[in-house]
C-alpha cells in the first residue's frame, strides 16, 4: 500500500514513464499522465487506437518511473483494464486529465479505456534524505 509520501510525490509528478513490451517483442517506453488515485491505486487512460493499448492487451506487465533532481519512484506491476461502466464514468468525471487530453481531441467515452496498476513492488528513494520507502 502506498503511504502519504508516495502519493504526494506522484501527485506533484503526475507524468510517469511507462515501460512495457511492444507487439514486436522489443521494450518500449513512453510518458503517461496519471488520472489520479482511486480505490487505493493509480489509474491511467488510453484510447483503443493507441499502440500501447494493444501492447498491454497482449502483455500487461509494466514498470513506471518518475524522477526529480533528488527523488525517484519505480513501480512494477500489471495493467488491469476496468470493465465496470459506472466506475469508468466516475474515474473519468473526477479527473482533470480527461478534459485536457481526450475531450479536446473529440474522443468518445467508448474509445477511452482506463486501467489501474496492480502493484507488485514499488520504491520511492530520496537521495538528499537517504530515504527509501518500499511498497
Amino acid at each position: 500500500m502506498m503511504n502519504k509520501e508516495v502519493i504526494e510525490f506522484i501527485e506533484h509528478n503526475p507524468i510517469l514513464m511507462l515501460a512495457n513490451i511492444g507487439l514486436d517483442g522489443l521494450p518500449k517506453i513512453r510518458p503517461m499522465i496519471t488520472l489520479g488515485f482511486f480505490k487505493g491505486t493509480l489509474w491511467f487512460a488510453v484510447t483503443e487506437r493507441k499502440l500501447v493499448y494493444q501492447e498491454l492487451q497482449k502483455d500487461n506487465n509494466l514498470e513506471l518511473c518518475s524522477v526529480t533532481l533528488s527523488r525517484w519512484i519505480r513501480i512494477k506491476g500489471k495493467a488491469i483494464f476496468e470493465q465496470d461502466k459506472a466506475l469508468i464514468t466516475h474515474v473519468l468525471e473526477n479527473s482533470d486529465i480527461m478534459d485536457k487530453f481526450y475531450k479536446n481531441k473529440n474522443e468518445t467515452d467508448e474509445n477511452v479505456k482506463i486501467f489501474f496498476i496492480e502493484i507488485e513492488y514499488g520504491v520511492l528513494s530520496d537521495f538528499e534524505r537517504d530515504l527509501k520507502i518500499e511498497f
